[in-house]
């Protein structure tokens, strides 16, 4: 269930509209209005005066009270069925504990109502003492129904509850167990006798004075338990679940100022019970209403994202350049469907080659069109300008006004060229790691501070001179570093280095692949939790 509370807020047309149900037949009855169902006593004088088809028709105008009365209880039983399907769907989609609990409440009573249907009309058993049956069966349902849903909301009231793996066969065990108790409970009083008798205190008021037992439990529900296990699992089917109330409340009042079958009072009680049962469902409906729109968005949201990872890939290098005396390789593995890491390679009209690799802070979509920006630009200001210093700062600049210090980048970029020795380099923010042909290692400190940080101060240029063959230069974002295993440990700078050293003496490509796999092994996922990005460039013989 959704946790957020306007998410799990029921609506007010929903509420609005079981309140008006609830209250417009007390105010129709306060003006007269009366919905019991009149029943005609069958009399054998005239019985035998009429003809076939007249004799049917006393027969069903007898019986009128019996067909409204299962009319409204089969109802009942529908909904408590459907309900409870769709509970224990819910629990599996959502995992909330309350509705298999309210569920096999329902499922419960709702066998209840289904056999005391069946049993009136007398398709199952033959009350002996119709009158005393029917409202005595009806009243140990809804005391069953209170009793199980305060038994199962109580233990949330104080702390939180998880269903165990196996609870849930015991929970379908249950539902049959309380199935065929349902058709003993129902069997053993259609077959008695003798009903006890209860004295009423206000007997001109509470002609049935047992339905105060399920009263009593529905205003603790209403007053103490529900509220609370709404403040701690605020689902649509708890707030669903604590509307019904009302309508409970009120069918147990109808219930015990009943004084015969049928009569205003119990067709009214009857018709407050569908509702009551009909309450809960409509949370669930809404739920399942909302649910789908949230999963319909998810799917346009996936495939957009999906779209912007395919462009973001296609605005990675396909292939390595070629540079005489250099073997360079680079890959970025974005942790989500987009990220904020990127590397590039940008051709000079000498020859020469600028290497980039940078990481936008974060890695989701804004982060990604930030990089498509930066890419774009330094593009553009280094095939019009050949001075590495200020295509930086001018990139900085702008960076500086679009994102109003919300977002900052940072970045490694050096630049090298066909048969030269020199490597010439900047860093914002951002290092490298430098190993030469003897094997010895060290960090090339960032040059500057971070690109968006400030207009006025950018990275200055650095340069390494005579680099020898067999040296490696490896830039890397921080996820390679800072990757982490199952005890949160990082992968840190020395395993780096190790790989580096390692692997110096194959291509650069073999580098990047090795450094990769290293990662993945300790990490022990290919799920990363960060964007990760390496280009190796190692000085080779010129041909």
């Amino acid at each position: 269930m959704p946790a957020d509370s306007r998410d799990a807020r029921f609506p007010r047309s929903v509420v609005w509209t079981v309140a008006a149900l609830t209250v417009a037949p007390v105010a129709l009855n306060l003006f007269g209005a009366d919905f019991g169902t009149e029943v005609r006593p069958f009399d054998p004088t005239d019985y035998t005066l009429l003809d076939e088809a007249g004799r049917k028709a006393m027969f069903y105008q007898t019986l009128r009270g019996a067909f409204v009365f299962s009319l409204l209880e089969w109802t009942a039983f529908c909904i408590a069925l459907v309900t409870v399907w769709f509970s224990f769907v819910h629990y599996f989609l959502a995992r909330d504990i309350i509705t298999p609990i309210v569920g096999t409440a329902l499922f419960f009573s709702g066998c209840l109502d289904g056999f005391l249907v069946l049993a009136e009309d007398m398709l199952t058993e033959e009350p002996r003492e119709l009158e005393q049956f029917v409202p005595f069966v009806w009243t140990v349902s809804r005391c069953l129904n209170a009793a199980i849903v305060v038994a199962g909301t109580a233990p949330f009231v104080w702390r939180d509850r998880k269903l165990p793996a196996r609870g849930l066969r015991y929970m379908l065990l249950m539902g049959l167990l309380f199935a065929l108790t349902s058709y003993a409970v129902v069997h053993f009083f259609a077959e008695l006798e003798d009903y006890p008798e209860i004295a009423s205190v206000w007997p001109e008021f509470i002609h049935r004075p047992l339905d105060l037992i399920p009263l009593a439990m529905y205003l603790l529900a209403a007053g103490i338990l529900l509220p609370r296990v709404y403040r701690r699992n605020r689902s649509l089917f708890a707030r669903g679940l604590q509307v019904s109330i009302l309508p409970h409340v009120v069918a147990q009042l109808y219930a015990m100022s009943s004084e015969t079958l049928y009569d205003n009072a119990f067709n009214m009680a009857s018709a407050m019970k569908v509702l009551g049962y009909l309450t809960p469902l409509m949370g669930l409906m809404v739920d399942y209403s909302r649910s789908y729109r949230a999963q319909a968005a998810l799917r346009v949201a996936q495939e957009e994202l999906r779209l912007a990872r395919d462009i973001q890939q296609r605005l990675l290098p396909s292939a390595a350049p070629s540079v005489a005396g250099w073997d360079v390789a680079g890959r970025c593995d974005f942790a989500e469907s987009v990220g904020g890491d990127y590397f590039d390679y940008i051709t000079l009209d000498d020859g020469g080659v600028r290497i980039v690799v940078a990481d936008v802070s974060g890695h989701d979509a804004g982060a990604s069109l930030l990089m498509a920006n930066v890419r774009s630009t330094l593009r553009a200001l280094s095939r019009t300008s050949d001075d590495l210093e200020d295509a930086v700062a001018r990139v900085n600049s702008l960076l500086c006004e679009d994102a109003q210090g919300r977002r900052f980048v940072t970045m490694f970029l050096c630049q090298i060229s066909p048969g030269q020795e020199t490597v010439r380099y900047l860093g914002a923010g951002h290092s490298a790691f430098w190993v030469n042909a003897d094997g010895e290692s060290s960090m090339l400190d960032a040059t500057g501070v971070p690109l968006g940080v400030s207009a006025e101060s950018g990275p200055d240029i650095a340069e390494i001179d005579s680099v020898p063959v067999g040296s490696v230069l490896l830039l890397a974002t921080d996820g390679v570093s800072e990757a982490c295993n199952a005890e949160h440990e990082q992968f840190g700078l020395k395993r780096v280095r190790e790989v580096i050293l390692g692997s110096r003496n194959g291509s650069a490509e073999d580098l990047v692949d090795g450094l990769f796999e290293e990662v993945i092994q300790f990490t022990g996922t290919r799920t990363l939790a960060d964007d990760v990005t390496a280009v190796a460039i190692v000085r080779k013989e010129s041909a």
